[in-house]
């Protein structure tokens, strides 16, 4: 059979040692000054909370915080892959709409042809591959008219869909 193994023996000692760890975290905190920065910073607490608290209670700063907050909730709404590729979409067409009509290089102007006329505008209506490049941006102008349209009470109610009370 196996024979047992003895309980008193040390492992090998491979690296400092919690103790140790902890005495050279706190003088490396000490030479850069984190040290120095929090006991400052705790001594300060009254002054730093009235300052934050008079910063926070400007009509300015809680419209700033909550409209923060209010993007932060649309994009947590929105799976990566697609804010991904709509971002992306918007900045190729941006890239395309600046560069068609000034070209970076000379300043030229390029892009500049004589409007299609009747029978040109006639011939875009029938342009198949246009109306599949316009047609995302009509149901994103609907959408955003009908979103503008609906009345809102309170965004977390709107959010939430749950009523919430209080002024």
């Amino acid at each position: 059979m196996a024979e047992r193994i003895s309980q008193d023996v040390t492992p090998p000692k491979i690296g400092p040692d919690a103790h140790e760890e902890l005495e050279a975290l706190l003088q490396t905190l000490h030479e850069h000054g984190v040290l120095r920065f929090a006991n400052d910073v705790v001594a300060a607490n009254t002054e730093i909370a009235r300052i934050l608290v008079d910063g926070l209670s400007k009509e300015g700063s809680l419209n700033a915080v909550q409209n923060i907050s209010v993007m932060a909730m649309v994009l947590a709404t929105i799976p990566p892959d697609r804010f991904y590729h709509v971002m992306f979409a918007i900045k190729e067409g941006i890239y395309q709409a600046s560069s068609y009509h000034r070209d970076g290089d000379n300043g030229s102007e390029s892009g500049k042809g004589e409007a299609p006329g009747l029978s040109g505008v006639y011939k875009l209506l029938h342009d198949e591959e246009l109306w599949h490049a316009i047609q995302p941006l009509l149901a994103g102008l609907k959408a955003f008219s009908e979103r503008l349209d609906q009345p809102i009470d309170k965004p977390v109610s709107d959010f939430t869909g749950k009523p919430t009370e209080g002024p």
